[in-house]
């Protein structure tokens, strides 16, 4: 990590992740990636990514995610929604929501018991078919308390 960091100006950062995942030793130079993720490079973002979903550490992805967009959404949103831990379903949902696919995030909501989420969603869709179909959801499941 200390070579990493001094030598930080004159490498590649996506190929420094490839080579270090190549040998599995990603984790060793987390503290590095989290120094060149500033650079918002779509290796060193997605690589940190992957550390935080095998660490569980939501709170940490979520804050990336936020943070540093220059990342495949779609095929982090599709991993994470099969996950056993519900934040981590939960930023999945949000990651849906942020690419305008509104119905799968309100979906992986529903099925999360995550109605706040799922009505967050509807509204910032704007979209009155899918506010309808919410609210019908919650009347067809006699769930008066989310109103």
């Amino acid at each position: 990590n200390g070579l990493l960091s001094a030598i930080m100006s004159k490498v590649d950062h996506a190929r420094v992740v490839q080579h270090v995942r190549k040998a599995g030793h990603l984790p060793l130079i987390l503290p590095y990636l989290k120094s060149a993720q500033q650079h918002n490079i779509a290796a060193v973002n997605e690589a940190i990514n992957e550390l935080y979903v095998e660490g569980e550490q939501y709170d940490e992805l979520r804050q990336s995610i936020e943070d540093f967009d220059n990342i495949d959404q779609i095929s982090l949103a599709q991993k994470l929604e099969k996950h056993e831990l519900v934040e981590m379903r939960r930023i999945s949902a949000l990651l849906y929501q942020k690419n305008k696919r509104y119905k799968q995030s309100i979906d992986l909501s529903k099925q999360d018991k995550m109605y706040r989420d799922a009505m967050e969603t509807a509204f910032e869709s704007g979209n009155a078919d899918l506010c309808e179909s919410l609210l019908r959801y919650f009347v067809d499941n006699d769930m008066k308390e989310c109103f």
